[in-house]
């Protein structure tokens, strides 16, 4: 594809305040990012795992088999890793367009100033917003691949292709408390930690869970933790305390329960120039061209910490805000429960 680059009439200026209509929200990525790790090698440990004790068994050695040792078994292990993969994207611009910044366009412009001053500061502004949302996009979505020649793309693996163990396909359900209370359960059972789980999920499942939490006289708590500036909504289940947030680029109908103390990015960066850094090309005529260069991959922590719900029901029905009467009387003769409206 040819450059296309910023060009007098290619690019016409306006002034007035700047508004993007894209989607610039990066969530995952901010919340995760105090705990970036660096690596000098596409491939990167995300952990080893192994299996010690089962379920547990009682043994059965007498004292005449106490005498015997018993035979030698060992414990092994499996090396578990990721790759990071390149984003990259370039800007170009014209001398002319440079030196013609105070050519305006559109209506009252007389008085006015370019907004942007700097065309070239915007571009790579507008670069830079795509190449994170593009990461955050990845971290949730991105399919593996491992490169076996330079012609082929390193692919970090993201969350959903990763969570295979804990898995709840919901039969265009809508997700409540006790799916939530229930994935909490399946995660433990693999032996995980629970504590501090967080649901990754879409607008409608937000409704759908703040929803079933209002019919059950439960109460989501707003802000009930910070990390890193993101805030996060809190629910009590059956099982625990599970955290809320209104996730980015997830596929519809799929919400994730997070264990976000395993999850991490890994930077690669280029020596002497360090990570997602811009740098000018060569000269090919009267104008300047930039690339954007980076490496980065998820480390995911083990799978099996995370579960993953598919196939929740995309719509959404308010919930009738009511108050139960019970009413206690003789059980041969009951009165019925009266729904009154609240007030």
């Amino acid at each position: 594809m040819a450059d296309a680059i910023a060009t007098s009439f290619g690019v016409l200026n306006y002034s007035g305040m700047l508004f993007n209509k894209g989607n610039v929200r990066t969530p995952l990525s901010s919340i995760i990012g105090s705990r970036a790790k660096t690596t000098n090698h596409v491939e990167f440990v995300t952990g080893q795992e192994y299996t010690s004790g089962g379920d547990g068994s009682q043994p059965a050695i007498s004292e005449n088999a106490s005498l015997t040792a018993p035979d030698a078994t060992v414990v092994t292990r499996e090396q578990k890793t990721n790759v990071t993969q390149i984003f990259m994207e370039s800007v170009g611009i014209s001398y002319a367009k440079q030196s013609n910044m105070g050519t305006l366009s559109g209506i009252n412009i007389e008085n006015q100033q370019a907004n942007p001053v700097n065309e070239l500061d915007f571009q790579v502004a507008a670069k830079i917003q795509k190449v994170n949302r593009d990461i955050e996009y990845t971290f949730i979505n991105g399919v593996f691949n491992k490169a076996t020649s330079d012609a082929t793309a390193n692919k970090t693996r993201g969350l959903i292709p990763a969570i295979t163990t804990n898995v709840t396909a919901m039969g265009n359900k809508p997700l409540g408390l006790w799916d939530i209370a229930d994935m909490v359960k399946k995660i433990y059972g693999a032996n995980a930690p629970t504590e501090g789980l967080c649901l990754w999920c879409d607008a409608i499942t937000l409704f759908q869970i703040n929803a079933d939490a209002v019919q059950n006289g439960l109460t989501v708590v707003p802000a009930a933790r910070e990390v890193n500036g993101i805030a996060l909504s809190s629910v009590i289940t059956p099982i625990g305390v599970v955290y809320l947030y209104l996730g980015e680029c997830l596929p519809a109908g799929t919400a994730l329960l997070l264990n976000l103390d395993v999850i991490a990015p890994v930077y690669q960066p280029v020596p002497g120039k360090g990570n997602f850094f811009l740098e000018q090309l060569a000269k090919t005529g009267a104008g300047e061209k930039y690339q954007l260069f980076g490496q980065i991959g998820l480390d995911h922590g083990p799978e099996w910490y995370h579960g993953k719900f598919t196939g929740i029901a995309q719509s959404f029905t308010a919930p009738k805000y009511s108050r139960s009467v019970f009413i206690a009387n003789d059980t041969s003769n009951p009165v019925n429960t009266k729904a009154v409206g609240a007030g």
